[in-house]
């Protein structure tokens, strides 16, 4: 399985940084009486939101390679470091766009941001 680059930061900048599970949970109400609920499942997938700030240009580029070359233009999974469990999961990068390149200052350096499914 690919994984993320040891040129690029391991760790994502903390305001940029945010984790939101999805719900597992359906409910439905009958006619009458309270709503019922149950688990959907078991295994759901967890987002979070990054974003490396002030990345170099050449590590810019280093993403964009990894992201066209190894995952496929974000089409298959990879291993990514989980800042807050110290541990590796495997992560798709998930939305439309897939990630966003920002210039910041002069050009020199960029902000990097996207988000990423955690994979049960």
């Amino acid at each position: 399985m690919p994984t993320w680059p040891a040129t690029l930061p391991d760790c994502p900048d903390s305001p940029g940084y945010s984790e939101q599970p999805q719900s597992q949970v359906i409910r439905s109400q009958p006619e009458v009486g309270p709503a019922k609920t149950r688990r959907r499942s078991t295994a759901a997938p967890r987002t979070i939101s990054v974003t490396y700030g002030l990345i170099t240009r050449e590590q810019a580029d280093t993403f964009e390679a990894f992201f066209e070359n190894d995952i496929g233009a974000g089409a298959l999974p990879f291993d990514w470091p989980q800042p807050r469990l110290g541990t590796t999961v495997s992560v798709l990068i998930v939305g439309d766009p897939p990630y966003e390149l920002t210039p910041v200052g002069n050009g020199k350096k960029w902000d990097l941001s996207m988000t990423l499914e955690i994979q049960p």
